[in-house]
């Protein structure tokens, strides 16, 4: 069943109008998504994930990021795609003390589900200054594969829980496909939530429909294509 059938039937179920406000806000957002896609090179490559489901874990979980998470999978629904690792995970997220950083994640991937070289990159990793840094690593240039989030600690207020989403829930949509002006993450620097789940849903349907080629070089089980172009989100934002 297509992905964002509940989504029509949720808008069908609820009889109140939107108001004049929030048309006016709505399309507001539609029209920054568009600006801000249109801000990209054309060249921008996108990376989806080939399935709906992403296995996660978090480890040396200091700021709570869980809580953070299930704040995000309310904010983003079924596009959330999370699942608690069982088996290897794909995506990992480490919230360790910077003043004792190595020792933390050292500790930490002891008892991570990430792949042996994905270990071993995270161990020696690089943090950003601003303590939210976000690594997403791709197959073949065609599918996103794994992402690492590392946050410090040291950069977020104990009971800061919305400085602490704002680098959790952009990090977390980055690795799931939105692009970046710079090819990089940088969370200071991204649109805020609503235009990035705008931008994230228009590039799964995008994925789901095969970018509109009749024949798409590639498709998964889940139905999804790799890589959608530009012009397809940007037209599918726009409607």
């Amino acid at each position: 069943m297509w992905l964002y059938a509940s989504l029509s039937v949720m808008l069908l179920s609820n009889h109140a109008w939107p108001t004049e406000k929030e048309v006016v806000q709505a399309q507001a957002t539609k029209d920054a998504a568009v600006n801000y896609l249109r801000s990209l090179p054309h060249d921008r490559k996108i990376h989806v994930w080939p399935s709906w489901h992403r296995p996660y874990e978090v480890v040396a979980d200091r700021l709570n990021v869980r809580s953070s998470i299930e704040r995000y999978k309310a904010l983003r629904g079924d596009l959330n795609g999370l699942l608690p690792a069982i088996g290897t995970a794909q995506i990992s997220i480490i919230a360790a003390d910077g003043a004792n950083w190595q020792k933390d994640v050292a500790s930490a991937l002891t008892s991570s589900r990430l792949l042996p070289w994905y270990k071993d990159f995270v161990a020696k990793a690089e943090l950003s200054l601003d303590g939210c840094t976000t690594y997403k690593f791709t197959s073949r240039d065609t599918w996103a594969s794994v992402g690492v989030i590392l946050i410090n600690e040291l950069n977020f207020p104990e009971n800061g829980t919305a400085t602490l989403d704002r680098c959790v829930h952009a990090a977390l949509d980055y690795l799931q496909g939105f692009p970046t002006r710079e090819g990089y993450f940088d969370y200071s620097t991204l649109p805020d939530a609503r235009i990035r789940g705008l931008v994230i849903e228009a590039t799964y349907k995008c994925a789901a429909e095969g970018d509109g080629t009749a024949e798409p070089r590639e498709r998964t089980r889940d139905g999804l294509t790799p890589r959608p172009s530009l012009d397809c989100i940007v037209a599918k934002v726009a409607e």
